[in-house]
């Protein structure tokens, strides 16, 4: 293994650090935003586990591509001085990117779902109304009739005013 190459993988060691302290930064903003009763909140701890084993299946993957997977021991520090630095240094350059990325893009996007499905929810009330609205005559009219039909009505046949002696 030449030095360059070495040289290669330490930088992407330290680059994958600073980007796994971006990842899990990122990943306990968003679980912390649900509400406490969702199931992302209530299991935080579990799906920050996850995050970080997909994250180590990345750093092997990186691993992989470079060094044909071979680890060495300055891997996992070189890791370490990513997350330092990442706290350190580009913390702040993360935390500006991650607002300007969800005022442009995540919040026009929700607001846009929102007025879909506000705009399909006022679609279906004046529906309903139309239907309500043509219905309530009717409605009307059947109340009476069925109230008509519950009533006793006589029987002429066995009724002695109308029976001839």
């Amino acid at each position: 293994m030449t030095l360059s190459l070495q040289f290669y993988s330490l930088l992407l060691m330290v680059l994958s650090g600073i980007l796994i302290g971006a990842i899990i930064e990122g990943a306990r903003f968003v679980m912390n935003s649900f509400p406490k009763r969702t199931f992302v909140f209530k299991y935080s701890a579990a799906l920050e586990i996850v995050v970080w084993i997909i994250l180590g299946l990345g750093t092997f993957y990186i691993l992989f591509n470079v060094r044909d997977g071979i680890w060495r021991i300055y891997d996992p520090l070189a890791q370490i001085v990513g997350i330092l630095l990442y706290e350190q240094l580009f913390q702040p350059i993360f935390r500006l990117a991650g607002r300007i990325f969800l005022r442009i893009v995540i919040q026009p996007i929700w607001f846009l779902i929102r007025i879909f499905i506000t705009i399909i929810n006022k679609i279906f009330r004046l529906i309903g109304f139309i239907l309500v609205t043509i219905v309530r005559p009717f409605h009307f009219i059947y109340k009476k009739i069925w109230h008509l039909a519950l009533k006793k009505k006589p029987n002429f046949r066995y009724n002695k005013k109308y029976t001839k002696n």
